[in-house]
């Protein structure tokens, strides 16, 4: 062999290294491109499952509040008419202690619909308005201002849950 295909096989000897050495080398590159992408991916897998788990949690507590204002709903009607036996309690009743019971019964549902969201809403001087109040008669007083209950209206959790229904004034004095 002479001096002429020796150099020309370190020659190729070399150039094969390199080429291994730069396939490797983008063999390297191509592992970091795809952990990254893998990384990438599974970062917004996560982030859709805490996504899916915060949307799933928001879901079950409308559920609960709906499933609870339709049972709430309900028990209005009961709850005005013991409202209702309540204030119109006899005088010669008012210091039978049978009645003193019912009265304080009546407190304790008062307390405990207000522990669970519902309130009374105050209506008498308030500006009408259509979300929370029905006027079914209209009466000398200030344009749209409420004047008188008729019939209480609640809320369960600042959401009208029964409309009140109240007299308005007409703008006539």
């Amino acid at each position: 062999m002479s001096d002429k295909d020796d150099l020309q096989e370190k020659v190729d000897k070399a150039q094969e290294e390199a080429d291994n050495k730069a396939a490797s080398a983008k063999e390297e590159g191509s592992k970091d491109a795809k952990i990254e992408e893998l990384t990438e991916a599974l970062a917004r897998a996560m982030a859709d499952l805490q996504n899916f788990k915060r949307r799933n949690e928001e879901e079950k507590g409308s559920f609960v509040k709906f499933a609870n204002a339709e049972l709430l709903k309900a028990l209005i009607p009961v709850f005005d008419n013991f409202d209702r036996s309540a204030d119109h309690l006899p005088e010669d009743l008012e210091k039978n202690d049978w009645a003193k019971g019912i009265v304080h019964i009546h407190d304790d549902l008062v307390k405990t619909l207000e522990k669970l969201g519902i309130k009374k809403m105050v209506t008498v001087g308030e500006k009408l308005d259509p979300n929370k109040h029905e006027a079914l008669v209209a009466g000398p007083g200030e344009k749209d201002m409420i004047i008188e209950e008729l019939e209480s209206g609640y809320t369960f959790q600042d959401e009208a849950i029964k409309v009140a229904k109240v007299k308005v004034g007409d703008g006539s004095k």
